[in-house]
């Protein structure tokens, strides 16, 4: 059993939209983009709801088609790598199982395929990303890099 362990997306700095089973998580710092499909879209969201890393477990314990051994391996590994990515914190070690807790919707006793969730990276559009176009625009109204303090 793993400790009751919450994480929070690392705001201001990150900036997620989950759309259609796809959430699209940007660093606003570094100018990477990740995007992150099917279970591992739904980790994401679980994660930003502040959910505890063991309630996250359960629910795909529950709703796929494998052993809560695999389900929490590749929960603690997709963890790992969105927190060497610093897209998320730590927020606090220790809570109420109750705290946050939301029952997974299941239909009917047939679970789904388990695949591990995978983290997607691209740093194709980095130095766009990092252009500020609210305060860093010049006079034609095109947007200019941030300037090195």
């Amino acid at each position: 059993m793993i400790p009751e362990l919450r994480f929070r997306v690392n705001k201001p700095t990150v900036t997620y939209e989950t759309i259609e089973g796809e959430s699209v998580v940007i660093n606003l710092e570094t100018g990477s983009y990740y995007s992150l499909r099917a279970i591992g879209s739904e980790i994401w969201e679980s994660l930003a709801a502040n959910r505890a890393v063991e309630l996250i477990v359960d629910d795909l314990s529950a709703l796929y088609n494998a052993t809560r051994v695999q389900v929490e391996q590749s929960v603690i590994q997709l963890i790992g790598e969105l927190r060497q990515e610093q897209l998320i914190v730590p927020d606090g070690a220790i809570g109420s199982s109750a705290s946050g807790s939301q029952a997974p919707s299941v239909a009917s006793t047939v679970k789904s395929e388990f695949q591990a969730p995978v983290l997607q990276k691209f740093t194709d559009m980095q130095e766009l990303l990092l252009l500020d176009p609210i305060h860093d625009v010049d006079a034609a109204g095109w947007p200019r890099a941030k300037q090195d303090a």
